[in-house]
């Protein structure tokens, strides 16, 4: 009962205006939720259902249509979504036939990421090493040189790491570093912005009031 409790759960949740959604009855053999549709409310549920087959609706409706569909592939069942007169279908849950997901998308390209570390240790060459910005911790690697230099910074000031990192594309488009190897770091200026416009000005600049600076550019740039 406790998972057919998540398929109705879910399912009120995909169809969107869960007060004007009700349930009726369970029909016996293949297991089929009936459900009611307050009059009202049934154009909005026929757009929203209309949507989620296009992969165009709200992120909650296609999320919940994702888990019925994943729930129905665990339990090696199929599903279907049909008008109250089973005169039409609105929607097909392929469940256990979904094809499995292909391999995600990889590539590793150079660049840098931001953050403190949190966690340094190993006993290999290649070190592990975490990398925490706000919310997001980042796995990555790196030399038992650089490691004993990161270690006078851990859980410390904020530094700038570079090196080379892999990333994931999923099947939803979305990409995530899937490993950095860090190369290089720098300590990032975490000053604030005003006292350090206060130093730039503070500095005595090498162009006098009575030299030509644009001519001397132009200059330069001609090779005189």
């Amino acid at each position: 009962m406790e998972r057919l409790g998540q398929y109705m759960a879910d399912l009120g949740a995909m169809l969107g205006q869960q007060n004007s959604v009700h349930f009726v009855v369970l029909r016996e053999g293949s297991t089929g939720i009936v459900h009611r549709v307050s009059q009202e409310a049934v154009t909005k549920v026929e757009q929203t259902v209309f949507e989620v087959s296009r992969g165009e609706a709200e992120v909650v409706h296609l999320n919940a249509y994702r888990e019925i569909n994943k729930r129905l592939k665990e339990d090696n069942a199929t599903g279907v979504l049909l008008r109250g007169d089973n005169s039409a279908q609105l929607l097909d849950f392929p469940g256990r036939n979904e094809p499995e997901p292909s391999a995600p998308d990889a590539v590793t390209q150079s660049g840098f990421i931001d953050g403190v570390v949190i966690s340094l240790g190993g006993k290999d060459n290649t070190v592990p090493v975490r990398i925490q910005a706000d919310d997001v911790i980042y796995r990555c690697t790196t030399s038992r040189e650089i490691a004993r230099l990161l270690g006078s910074y851990i859980y410390g000031d904020e530094l700038r790491l570079s090196g080379e990192g892999k990333w994931l594309r999923n099947s939803e488009g979305e990409w995530s570093l899937e490993l950095f190897k860090i190369q290089s770091f720098e300590l990032l200026d975490v000053r604030p912005l005003s006292e350090v416009i206060r130093e730039l000005r503070s500095i005595a600049g090498e162009w006098s009031s009575e030299r030509d600076a644009w001519g001397e550019l132009q200059n330069l740039r001609n090779g005189e």
